[in-house]
């Protein structure tokens, strides 16, 4: 009985000197100033990049802003140009018609005085045939000239090539423009948020969207961090 005894009080000694010993070990390392001093640089670190990020985030939005206002800019000077060239009448003239080739502009013939080489000024709707001009005989003996009689327009027979008739004025047909649509489909671009949600939704990282979409990692965590609270909103309600 006697060795086992002294067996268990020497296990129970040195059971006691481990544990004050390690105690003491643990106080020393908790208490190490050289410690709370790197834990405070490693907070102080991570409070730098922090702000190094939130800087970075708030330039995005601000680049991103501006080139918004100055894409309203453009967008309003072209709304108000197209305003000026839709009220500014046609300077010349030129009337279209449904097809969109040129209208061909009205003729009317000279009217020629019978009996005199003098020509008048044309009478619109009335056109004088040409033998009867030629055939008339000038009056030896008068200085006035005859005025023309009025005849109506008549269309020009086929074929005949001594008697030549001018058309009558046609009303100009309205300016119409001629409009030709595009046998391709005019391709537009998906928005950069929409592209990145996408990806996302389909399981890829940041650093992948960023890559595939050429833009910085900080845009993109912008834009999954709104769509998140947004998610998170439309729970909530």
């Amino acid at each position: 009985m006697t060795p086992a005894l002294i067996a268990i009080a020497v296990q129970v000694i040195v059971s006691a000197l481990l544990i004050a010993w390690t105690r003491i070990k643990v106080r020393r390392f908790l208490g190490s100033e050289d410690e709370i001093d790197k834990i405070r640089r490693e907070i102080g670190a991570l409070i730098v990049e922090l702000d190094a990020s939130a800087d970075r985030n708030v330039t995005v939005l601000e680049d991103r802003l501006t080139a918004l206002k100055e894409l309203l800019v453009e967008a309003d000077r072209r709304i108000s140009l197209l305003g000026q060239e839709r009220a500014r009448p046609r300077a010349d003239g030129a009337g279209y018609d449904r097809l969109g080739r040129p209208a061909e502009p009205s003729r009317a013939a000279p009217a020629v005085a019978y009996g005199s080489g003098e020509e008048l000024p044309p009478v619109p709707g009335v056109s004088v045939p040409a033998a009867q001009v030629s055939s008339a005989p000038a009056s030896p003996g008068s200085s006035r000239a005859a005025p023309v009689p009025a005849a109506p327009a008549a269309p020009a027979e086929p074929g005949a090539g001594s008697a030549a008739y001018t058309e009558a004025p046609r009303s100009r047909e309205p300016d119409v423009p001629f409009i030709r649509f595009s046998e391709k489909p005019v391709s537009i671009e998906e928005p950069f948020v929409d592209k990145v949600i996408s990806l996302s939704r389909r399981g890829f990282s940041s650093d992948i969207i960023a890559a595939r979409l050429g833009a910085t990692m900080a845009e993109v965590d912008i834009v999954l961090s709104m769509e998140n609270e947004r998610d998170g909103r439309t729970e909530e309600h």
